[in-house]
Protein backbone atom coordinates (compact mmCIF):
# COMPACT_ATOMS: atom_id res chain seq x y z
CA UNK A 1 0.00 0.00 0.00
CA UNK A 2 1.17 3.59 -0.96
CA UNK A 3 0.51 5.91 1.80
CA UNK A 4 1.32 9.63 2.72
CA UNK A 5 1.85 11.22 5.84
CA UNK A 6 0.30 14.31 7.03
CA UNK A 7 1.22 16.37 9.85
CA UNK A 8 2.47 20.04 10.88
CA UNK A 9 5.06 18.71 13.38
CA UNK A 10 8.21 17.19 12.09
CA UNK A 11 9.38 15.42 14.49
CA UNK A 12 6.29 13.21 14.84
CA UNK A 13 6.52 12.52 10.95
CA UNK A 14 9.51 11.21 11.57
CA UNK A 15 8.26 9.46 14.36
CA UNK A 16 5.91 7.76 12.47
CA UNK A 17 7.98 7.35 9.52
CA UNK A 18 10.14 5.19 11.62
CA UNK A 19 7.62 3.12 13.04
CA UNK A 20 5.80 2.27 9.68
CA UNK A 21 9.19 0.94 8.45
CA UNK A 22 9.70 -1.03 11.31
CA UNK A 23 6.38 -2.59 11.64
CA UNK A 24 4.54 -2.45 8.60
CA UNK A 25 6.58 -3.96 5.63
CA UNK A 26 3.80 -3.77 3.13
CA UNK A 27 3.37 0.39 3.65
CA UNK A 28 5.43 2.18 0.89
CA UNK A 29 5.74 6.04 2.11
CA UNK A 30 5.34 8.60 -1.21
CA UNK A 31 5.35 11.49 0.76
CA UNK A 32 5.58 13.07 4.09
CA UNK A 33 4.32 16.84 4.32
CA UNK A 34 4.19 19.24 7.61
CA UNK A 35 1.67 21.74 5.79
CA UNK A 36 -1.90 20.38 5.18
CA UNK A 37 -2.65 22.72 1.99
CA UNK A 38 1.03 20.61 0.52
CA UNK A 39 -1.03 17.60 1.80
CA UNK A 40 -4.07 18.33 -0.16
CA UNK A 41 -2.18 18.69 -3.07
CA UNK A 42 0.22 15.69 -2.83
CA UNK A 43 -3.27 12.82 -2.15
CA UNK A 44 -4.61 14.37 -5.06
CA UNK A 45 -1.78 13.73 -7.02
CA UNK A 46 -0.52 10.89 -5.90
CA UNK A 47 -3.96 9.30 -5.14
CA UNK A 48 -2.44 6.91 -2.23
CA UNK A 49 -4.11 3.91 -0.80
CA UNK A 50 -4.13 5.33 2.36
CA UNK A 51 -3.42 8.50 4.44
CA UNK A 52 -1.68 9.18 8.05
CA UNK A 53 -3.80 12.22 9.02
CA UNK A 54 -3.18 14.50 12.06
CA UNK A 55 -5.99 16.50 13.48
CA UNK A 56 -4.45 19.00 14.95
CA UNK A 57 -2.67 21.44 12.94
CA UNK A 58 -2.55 25.58 12.64
CA UNK A 59 -4.43 26.87 9.55
CA UNK A 60 -6.31 23.80 8.32
CA UNK A 61 -6.79 21.17 10.78
CA UNK A 62 -7.30 17.43 9.47
CA UNK A 63 -11.23 17.67 8.63
CA UNK A 64 -10.82 21.01 7.06
CA UNK A 65 -8.07 18.87 5.02
CA UNK A 66 -10.53 16.08 4.28
CA UNK A 67 -13.46 18.67 3.36
CA UNK A 68 -10.62 20.40 0.74
CA UNK A 69 -10.00 17.21 -0.41
CA UNK A 70 -13.33 16.09 -1.07
CA UNK A 71 -14.52 13.11 -2.48
CA UNK A 72 -11.32 10.56 -2.76
CA UNK A 73 -11.00 6.84 -2.63
CA UNK A 74 -7.87 6.50 0.22
CA UNK A 75 -8.19 4.81 3.26
CA UNK A 76 -7.86 7.46 6.17
CA UNK A 77 -6.24 6.59 9.55
CA UNK A 78 -6.02 9.71 12.38
CA UNK A 79 -3.71 10.59 14.43
CA UNK A 80 -4.22 12.56 17.74
CA UNK A 81 -3.24 13.81 20.57
CA UNK A 82 -6.01 12.81 23.18
CA UNK A 83 -9.16 14.89 21.83
CA UNK A 84 -11.69 14.04 23.25
CA UNK A 85 -14.45 15.94 21.20
CA UNK A 86 -11.96 14.15 18.08
CA UNK A 87 -12.30 10.58 19.48
CA UNK A 88 -16.04 10.59 19.94
CA UNK A 89 -16.44 11.18 16.33
CA UNK A 90 -14.15 8.93 15.20
CA UNK A 91 -16.05 6.69 17.59
CA UNK A 92 -19.96 7.42 16.33
CA UNK A 93 -18.54 7.22 12.74
CA UNK A 94 -16.32 3.85 13.23
CA UNK A 95 -13.29 5.01 12.18
CA UNK A 96 -9.76 3.80 12.88
CA UNK A 97 -7.36 6.65 14.68
CA UNK A 98 -3.88 6.28 16.56
CA UNK A 99 -3.54 8.03 19.95
CA UNK A 100 0.10 9.87 20.55
CA UNK A 101 2.38 8.63 21.62
CA UNK A 102 1.13 5.89 18.86
CA UNK A 103 1.36 2.01 20.11
CA UNK A 104 3.44 0.02 17.59
CA UNK A 105 0.56 -2.97 18.15
CA UNK A 106 -2.41 -0.24 17.50
CA UNK A 107 -0.55 0.64 14.70
CA UNK A 108 -0.04 -2.16 13.15
CA UNK A 109 -3.92 -3.29 13.60
CA UNK A 110 -5.02 -0.18 11.77
CA UNK A 111 -2.92 -1.02 8.64
CA UNK A 112 -4.60 -4.44 8.61
CA UNK A 113 -7.89 -2.91 9.05
CA UNK A 114 -6.74 -0.71 6.32
CA UNK A 115 -5.61 -3.49 4.02
CA UNK A 116 -8.66 -5.25 4.36
CA UNK A 117 -11.27 -3.22 2.51
CA UNK A 118 -14.20 -5.88 3.15
CA UNK A 119 -17.26 -4.76 4.43
CA UNK A 120 -15.73 -0.96 4.72
CA UNK A 121 -17.34 2.13 3.43
CA UNK A 122 -14.70 4.70 4.41
CA UNK A 123 -16.27 7.65 1.76
CA UNK A 124 -19.92 7.74 3.46
CA UNK A 125 -17.84 6.93 7.02
CA UNK A 126 -15.67 10.32 6.67
CA UNK A 127 -19.12 12.11 4.83
CA UNK A 128 -20.58 11.16 8.31
CA UNK A 129 -17.53 12.20 10.45
CA UNK A 130 -17.64 15.62 8.13
CA UNK A 131 -21.33 16.02 8.98
CA UNK A 132 -20.42 15.36 12.63
CA UNK A 133 -18.09 18.28 13.31
CA UNK A 134 -20.13 20.63 11.45
CA UNK A 135 -22.68 20.43 14.02
CA UNK A 136 -22.56 23.28 17.06
CA UNK A 137 -23.36 20.93 19.45
CA UNK A 138 -22.54 17.69 18.29
CA UNK A 139 -25.03 15.23 18.86
CA UNK A 140 -25.19 11.81 16.89
CA UNK A 141 -28.30 11.34 15.00
CA UNK A 142 -27.08 8.67 12.76
CA UNK A 143 -23.94 6.15 13.93
CA UNK A 144 -21.61 3.68 12.07
CA UNK A 145 -21.63 0.07 14.13
CA UNK A 146 -20.18 -3.22 13.46
CA UNK A 147 -21.48 -6.45 13.43
CA UNK A 148 -19.67 -9.70 12.40
CA UNK A 149 -20.45 -9.59 8.89
CA UNK A 150 -20.58 -5.51 7.79
CA UNK A 151 -20.69 -2.10 8.95
CA UNK A 152 -23.92 -0.67 9.04
CA UNK A 153 -25.41 2.91 9.75
CA UNK A 154 -28.10 3.33 12.10
CA UNK A 155 -30.40 6.61 12.53
CA UNK A 156 -30.70 6.85 16.38
CA UNK A 157 -34.14 7.92 16.62
CA UNK A 158 -34.69 4.13 15.20
CA UNK A 159 -32.77 2.85 18.29
CA UNK A 160 -35.83 1.81 20.82
CA UNK A 161 -33.23 0.47 23.43
CA UNK A 162 -29.52 -1.70 23.87
CA UNK A 163 -29.43 -5.16 25.60
CA UNK A 164 -25.55 -6.23 26.55
CA UNK A 165 -24.99 -9.66 25.55
CA UNK A 166 -21.28 -10.28 26.86
CA UNK A 167 -18.70 -8.75 24.86
CA UNK A 168 -21.82 -7.78 22.21
CA UNK A 169 -24.57 -5.73 22.36
CA UNK A 170 -28.23 -5.89 20.46
CA UNK A 171 -29.63 -3.28 19.13
CA UNK A 172 -33.20 -3.75 18.84
CA UNK A 173 -34.80 -0.93 16.38
CA UNK A 174 -38.10 0.11 15.42
CA UNK A 175 -40.56 -2.08 12.99
CA UNK A 176 -39.24 -5.00 15.07
CA UNK A 177 -35.69 -4.94 13.57
CA UNK A 178 -32.25 -5.47 16.32
CA UNK A 179 -28.76 -6.64 14.68
CA UNK A 180 -26.32 -7.62 17.32
CA UNK A 181 -22.94 -5.41 17.17
CA UNK A 182 -19.34 -6.21 18.00
CA UNK A 183 -18.84 -3.78 20.73
CA UNK A 184 -19.72 -3.79 24.43
CA UNK A 185 -22.90 -2.06 26.21
CA UNK A 186 -20.46 0.42 27.63
CA UNK A 187 -18.66 1.24 24.16
CA UNK A 188 -22.25 1.88 22.57
CA UNK A 189 -23.20 4.01 25.92
CA UNK A 190 -19.89 6.05 25.05
CA UNK A 191 -20.56 6.73 21.22
CA UNK A 192 -24.22 7.74 22.16
CA UNK A 193 -23.34 9.96 24.88
CA UNK A 194 -24.53 13.42 24.65
CA UNK A 195 -27.63 11.94 22.61
CA UNK A 196 -30.94 11.07 24.56
CA UNK A 197 -30.13 7.59 26.11
CA UNK A 198 -29.64 6.40 29.46
CA UNK A 199 -28.41 3.31 30.93
CA UNK A 200 -31.41 2.17 33.04
CA UNK A 201 -29.43 -0.92 34.48
CA UNK A 202 -26.33 -2.52 33.84
CA UNK A 203 -27.34 -4.36 30.95
CA UNK A 204 -29.89 -1.82 29.14
CA UNK A 205 -29.29 1.15 27.58
CA UNK A 206 -32.76 2.82 26.82
CA UNK A 207 -33.76 5.80 24.53
CA UNK A 208 -35.49 8.25 26.45
CA UNK A 209 -38.09 9.09 23.25
CA UNK A 210 -39.25 5.57 22.90
CA UNK A 211 -40.47 5.27 26.44
CA UNK A 212 -44.14 4.82 26.90
CA UNK A 213 -44.56 4.38 30.31
CA UNK A 214 -42.52 4.41 33.62
CA UNK A 215 -44.08 2.29 36.60
CA UNK A 216 -42.67 3.26 39.99
CA UNK A 217 -44.37 0.22 41.92
CA UNK A 218 -42.88 -3.27 41.30
CA UNK A 219 -39.59 -1.83 41.66
CA UNK A 220 -39.91 0.78 38.92
CA UNK A 221 -39.90 -0.47 35.18
CA UNK A 222 -40.16 0.78 32.01
CA UNK A 223 -42.64 0.44 28.64
CA UNK A 224 -40.71 1.19 25.57
CA UNK A 225 -42.46 1.94 22.69
CA UNK A 226 -42.40 -1.46 21.34
CA UNK A 227 -43.80 -2.81 24.64
CA UNK A 228 -41.07 -4.29 26.39
CA UNK A 229 -40.78 -4.24 30.12
CA UNK A 230 -37.43 -2.92 31.35
CA UNK A 231 -36.26 -3.06 34.89
CA UNK A 232 -34.77 0.52 36.56
CA UNK A 233 -31.59 -0.62 38.70
CA UNK A 234 -32.33 0.32 42.43
CA UNK A 235 -29.25 2.61 42.35
CA UNK A 236 -31.00 4.29 39.13
CA UNK A 237 -34.18 4.35 40.46
CA UNK A 238 -34.58 8.32 42.06
CA UNK A 239 -32.42 9.69 39.25
CA UNK A 240 -34.46 8.34 36.55
CA UNK A 241 -37.53 9.12 37.78
CA UNK A 242 -36.30 12.93 38.71
CA UNK A 243 -35.26 13.12 35.41
CA UNK A 244 -37.91 11.68 33.47
CA UNK A 245 -40.42 13.64 35.24
CA UNK A 246 -38.73 16.76 33.66
CA UNK A 247 -39.40 15.49 30.59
Amino acid sequence: MKAILVDDERNSLEMLEWMISKNCPEIEIIAMCDSPLDGVEKIKTLKPDLIFLDIEMPQLNGFGLLEKLGKHDSEVIFTTAYDQFAIKAFKVCALDYLLKPIDPEDLKTAVSKAGNKKNRNTSEQLEELLSYVKQEKPKAKRIALTTIDHLIFIDTDRIIYCESDSNYTIVFLTQGEKVVVSKTLKDVEEILEGSDFYRIHASYLINMKHIAKFTRGDGGYVVMTNNQHITVSRKKKDDFFEMFSKL
